[in-house]
C-alpha cells in the first residue's frame, strides 16, 4: 500500500494595515445605501496601506511575526515562495527583498508567483511538492507568503472591495495547522479578460459580472473534477471555504454547490440541511476577518482559513476543511485538507483578532491622502524628499533613490506604542505627503 508523507501548513501568520475606511464613511461620500455595502457585499470596513507600508513591507512583518509567535528558527527556511499581484519591480520579485529583511540564510531558494488571486495558492502547492521532493531529505521547510494591495479607481464599483495585508504560512511535514489531503490536482484554465492590470496602471481592471462567471465556472469544474478523483463529497467536508474578494461572493459560491447537492438528491434533498443552515455553519465562521479588511488578492483565502482557525479553536481541530482558490485570467483550483488535532498548536499566535482590537479609523480625505502619498513615494527621487513615515514599524518602505526602493528595518518594532497613540492617530493626515 502507497503512503504518503504528512505535508502542510505548519503555522499561519497575518499582517493586517493599522488604518481602515469603514464602508459607512465611503457610503456618505458616494450617496450610496450602506445596505448596499454591508448587505449586497459583505464588507463593513476596508484595510488602508499607508504610504510606507507596501507588498514587500507587509509580508515581512507577517514573517516576522509568525516566526515569533511559533519560535521558529529562520535558518531552517530552504524556500520562499511570495504569491502576489502587486509586485513592485519588473524584474526583482518581492521574495529577494523579504529574504534580505529576515536575515534568512543564502542556502534558501527564492521566487514569486504570479497568476493574480490564484498566486498564494501556487506558492503554497509549489511549497508542499518541493517539501516532498526535497525538505523531507534537508530537514528544511518552505516560508509561503501571499501578499498585495487591492487598489481600484476613487469612486469606482469596485472601490468599496479593496483591502490589503499578508498571511505567512510555514509549510513541512507533521503539519500541526493543516494537513494538505494527497488527492489528485483538480484545476481549471481559462484565457478570459476578467480582472487585469497593465504595468502602466497602479488601479485594477475588472468586469465584474465576467468575473463572476468565470469564477463559478472553475468552481464547479474543479468541485466535480475533485470528488471523482478524491472520492470526497458534500457531507465530507466540514467547512467549505473560498476566495475572497468580497464575503458575499463566498455566499453565492456555497449557494452554488448547494444547489448542486440538491440535484444530485433530488428534488427533495433530503438530508440536506437549508442553504443559510448550511452555509451559516460552513462557510461564514471564517469570513468575519474578510468583512473587517476587504479584498487582499492572493491572499484572501488564507485570510478566511486563518479567520476560521482563530475563531473556532478546539471547536475546528480534526476537521476536514475544502477549499476553492481562483485567479482571475483565469486559473481555479479545489483541494482539501484537516485542521490540527491540537488547537494550542494556533490559539493565539495568528495576530487576525489583535490586529483587529488596534487598528485606527481614517476620514475620507485622510484616505485620499494616503493614496496620492502613496502614488508620490513611487517616483523616483521620492526617498530625497523625505516623505514621513505615518507607520513607524518594524519595516517601512521610504522611497524611492536612484532608481532603487529603500527599505527601513527598525531595530525594535515601535508600531504597537503608535498605534496606542490616539492623539497621533488623529493627525495622520498631516504627517504624510509634505
Amino acid at each position: 500500500m502507497q503512503t504518503h508523507p504528512r505535508i502542510g501548513i505548519k503555522a499561519i501568520s497575518v499582517y493586517i494595515p493599522r488604518h481602515f475606511l469603514s464602508l459607512d464613511t465611503l457610503a456618505v461620500v458616494t450617496g450610496v445605501d450602506p445596505a448596499k455595502y454591508h448587505l449586497g457585499l459583505g464588507i463593513r470596513r476596508m484595510a488602508v496601506a499607508a504610504p510606507n507600508e507596501d507588498p514587500v513591507t507587509m509580508a515581512a512583518a507577517a514573517a516576522h511575526d509568525l516566526f515569533a509567535r511559533y519560535d521558529i528558527d529562520a535558518a531552517t527556511v530552504g524556500l520562499l515562495v511570495v504569491g502576489s499581484e502587486s509586485g513592485v519591480d519588473a524584474a526583482k520579485p518581492i521574495a529577494s527583498f523579504v529574504h534580505g529583511m529576515l536575515g534568512l540564510s543564502p542556502d534558501c531558494r527564492t521566487f514569486d508567483t504570479t497568476h493574480a488571486c490564484y498566486g498564494g495558492t501556487a506558492a503554497l502547492r509549489l511549497a508542499s511538492d518541493w517539501h516532498a521532493v526535497r525538505g523531507t531529505r534537508t530537514g528544511k521547510v518552505a516560508l509561503v507568503i501571499a501578499t498585495d494591495v487591492a487598489r481600484y479607481p476613487v469612486g469606482s464599483a469596485a472601490e468599496p472591495t479593496q483591502g490589503a495585508g499578508a498571511v505567512a504560512m510555514v509549510v513541512g511535514g507533521d503539519p500541526e495547522v493543516m494537513e494538505l489531503d494527497p488527492f489528485p490536482e483538480a484545476v481549471y484554465t481559462k484565457d478570459v479578460m476578467d480582472f487585469w492590470r497593465p504595468h502602466y496602471r497602479r488601479e485594477a481592471i475588472v468586469d465584474g459580472q465576467v468575473s463572476i462567471d468565470c469564477y463559478l465556472r472553475a468552481l464547479g469544474h474543479t468541485w466535480a473534477a475533485y470528488e471523482q478523483s478524491s472520492g470526497l463529497c458534500w457531507d465530507d467536508y466540514d467547512y467549505l471555504l473560498f476566495h475572497v474578494p468580497f464575503p458575499k461572493m463566498a455566499y453565492k459560491a456555497f449557494h452554488m454547490l448547494h444547489q448542486r447537492e440538491v440535484l444530485v438528491r433530488g428534488a427533495s434533498g433530503a438530508g440536506l440541511a437549508s442553504l443559510e443552515d448550511a452555509f451559516i455553519a460552513r462557510t461564514q465562521p471564517a469570513l468575519w476577518v474578510n468583512a473587517e479588511v476587504g479584498n487582499i488578492y492572493s491572499g484572501s483565502l488564507y485570510l478566511s482559513l486563518a479567520s476560521l482557525l482563530e475563531a473556532g479553536g478546539p471547536g475546528v481541530q480534526g476537521s476536514r476543511a475544502g477549499l476553492f482558490s481562483y485567479g482571475s485570467g483565469c486559473c481555479g483550483e479545489f483541494f482539501s485538507g484537516r485542521l490540527g488535532p491540537r488547537s494550542t498548536a494556533w490559539e493565539g499566535k495568528i495576530g487576525a483578532r489583535e490586529a483587529m482590537e488596534s487598528r485606527i479609523e481614517l476620514d475620507y480625505e485622510q484616505y485620499l491622502e494616503f493614496r496620492r502619498a502613496g502614488a508620490r513615494m513611487t517616483l523616483d527621487g521620492s526617498f530625497a524628499a523625505g516623505v514621513a513615515r505615518p507607520v513607524p514599524g518594524r519595516f517601512s518602505f521610504d522611497g524611492i533613490r536612484d532608481h532603487q526602493r529603500v527599505y527601513t528595518t527598525a531595530q525594535e518594532d515601535l508600531g504597537r506604542d503608535w498605534a496606542a497613540s490616539d492623539a497621533r492617530a488623529s493627525s495622520a493626515k498631516a504627517q504624510i505627503g509634505k
